[in-house]
């Protein structure tokens, strides 16, 4: 009998031990050098990142897929300008606003009108029509207490729930609707989970007092409305010390940790049941001698080899254009050469 990625995802969502643990890269922006595409075309036309991501899986085959990793689209939905960077996925050139009380005549963008919105949708939707049923596709979507900052910028946003209560909660409300409608639309087009870089739940951000009080709150009540699984993911902060804040949050069925965080204290604190995602750093392959690189997956492997719970992935950012294929290859066949597959 062959056993598929979605076979190995689904096993580790319900803690049955496989021959070897499934494993991700996020490789969301790899794909377009892979086929040599304009980033400019990548992130504007479906059937190109599906392109990449099928040069994606003739290269590593990996057990997840992502759908396009570039949550500044959802900021030009809202009328930011972006710019397109050589090597990186898109980023904001000019917010929407820069005064927070703008924000109460800002439309929700139209999910079915946005442009911007209708590509994630469509890459989606292309990506489980080819591979449903064999590999599970993550959505990548923006939490809805981080798109503020990227409409008005960091330094607004943390100076509104400071010092604004009552307009943050209406921008909170916004854009918890807009969360709500994408994620579940995402979902409806194919979707099997969506992945959610959270940076304003992080103590090195706001005071505890706000965290408790604004942000875990507006998480609940938009979570809750969700029809489908959620990756909590770790935003570039390491979260290991505060993942109790979030095992109450509604749908959250995995966690994806920083690579500083470490997997076995990660393990204690949420309890045997729930799927873990990591650790190594994505961002830094293309820095990282072969050698090093194989002794931190070996590293990885080891301490949870008895954890039927968890799937390899690297964390962070997309892994950079510019990082040696041989590099990938390696890991890959490392995590399939482990001891004991079949």
């Amino acid at each position: 009998m062959t056993i598929t990625s979605l076979d190995r995802v689904l096993s580790a969502l319900q803690g049955l031990k496989t021959s070897r643990p499934p494993f991700t890269l996020t490789l969301s922006l790899y794909g377009a050098g892979l086929t040599g595409c304009p980033l400019t075309e990548y992130y504007r036309n479906p059937e190109r990142y599906l392109e990449g991501q099928d040069a994606v899986i003739g290269l590593v085959d990996p057990d997840i897929l992502f759908a396009p990793f570039a949550l500044t689209l959802e900021a030009e939905a809202f009328g930011s300008d972006l710019v397109f960077p050589p090597a990186n996925p898109p980023n904001v050139k000019k917010p929407a606003f820069r005064h927070p009380e703008d924000f109460k005549h800002l439309a929700v963008p139209d999910v079915d009108q946005s442009p911007s919105l209708v590509y994630l949708r469509e890459s989606v939707r292309l990506l489980s029509g080819k591979f449903k049923g064999v590999k599970p596709v993550c959505a990548v979507l923006t939490a809805p207490v981080d798109l503020p900052a990227l409409l008005m910028g960091i330094d607004m946003w943390v100076e509104t729930l400071l010092f604004h209560e009552s307009l943050a909660t209406d921008i909170l409300e916004k854009t918890g609707r807009h969360f709500i409608t994408m994620a579940n639309t995402l979902l409806s087009e194919g979707a099997d989970f969506i992945a959610l870089p959270v940076m304003f739940t992080h103590p090195s951000l706001l005071y505890r007092k706000m965290i408790d009080e604004t942000i875990l709150p507006a998480l609940h009540r938009t979570f809750a409305e969700i029809k489908g699984p959620i990756v909590f993911h770790h935003g570039g902060n390491p979260i290991g010390n505060h993942l109790k804040d979030y095992l109450e949050l509604p749908q959250v069925g995995a966690f994806a940790l920083d690579h500083r965080d470490s997997l076995e204290k990660a393990r204690a604190m949420v309890g045997p049941g729930r799927l873990l995602l990591g650790n190594l750093n994505g961002p830094a392959l293309g820095r990282m001698p072969l050698d090093s690189v194989l002794r931190k997956v070996d590293q990885v492997l080891t301490d949870r080899q008895d954890d039927p719970c968890f799937i390899f992935a690297t964390s962070a950012a997309d892994i950079p254009l510019d990082t040696p294929p041989e590099t990938l290859v390696s890991i890959a066949s490392r995590i399939r050469s482990w001891p004991g597959e079949s």
